[in-house]
């Protein structure tokens, strides 16, 4: 009964920072972006992607029994050879205009900065049950802002061909199974401090926001 309240309590917190209410996604549903926000977006938030499999590598090592399994199957999905989500999301950049040399010399915004620092600290440091909720709290988002993302790359930006949208169409599904996955674990295994919990979890949301904050605000400054 006690974890399913903190779970209730941690799916509270995820719909008050749900990142579908950010004004950038408010934009891109709305079809308001600009073609260099999108690019801006596609260059930052890929090392929020590419970093994502080092993450679970570094609490798979912290890990054994059940959820060391689990975090395998989720790291073997991310690196999977016929789609590794890096490549997926390159490939995406690659349809809004962004090459190779676009994304590896585009230096970080701050905002990125801590979004990589936030996750890789709280999976390499953290007690294993805040890593966990960390890792539900974004993938459990993860499936619906996939959906309408292929939605708007569809109809306001010209992006049909699927390489890319690929790595959108992956998430859709894979992250149903991660989001089911992770909560699972915490309903019949998470044990410890639940204001911690509920802090990490806090902490990791707002950090996806604020990777959100930093593309957002660094368009419109430069509109402006």
């Amino acid at each position: 009964m006690a974890n399913t309240e903190l779970l209730n309590k941690i799916d509270a917190a995820i719909a008050g920072k749900n990142l579908l209410k950010h004004p950038f996604y408010q934009d891109w549903q709305a079809g308001k972006l600009s073609r260099e926000a999108l690019q801006l977006y596609a260059a930052q938030y890929y090392k929020h992607v590419e970093a994502f499999p080092k993450h679970l590598r570094v609490l798979a090592a912290r890990t054994e029994g059940a959820l060391h399994g689990l975090i395998q199957e989720n790291l073997a999905e991310e690196e999977n050879p016929a789609g590794a989500h890096p490549k997926l999301w390159r490939d995406f950049a690659a349809a809004v205009g962004v090459g190779e040399d676009d994304i590896s010399c585009c230096p970080a915004l701050p905002g990125t900065k801590a979004v990589v620092q936030k996750f890789r600290e709280i999976c390499g440091d953290r007690p294993v049950a805040e890593a966990v909720a960390a890792l539900y709290a974004y993938e459990a988002q993860v499936p619906e802002i996939a959906t309408t993302k292929i939605d708007g790359l569809k109809r306001f930006y010209g992006v049909t061909r699927p390489e890319g949208l690929a790595y959108f169409t992956v998430h859709e599904e894979a992250d149903k199974a991660h989001r089911a996955a992770w909560r699972g674990w915490l309903e019949e295994h998470a044990s410890g401090d639940e204001e911690e919990i509920l802090k990490t979890t806090h902490e990791a949301l707002d950090a996806l926001w604020g990777a959100l904050d930093a593309v957002h605000c660094e368009r419109k400054e430069a509109v402006n």
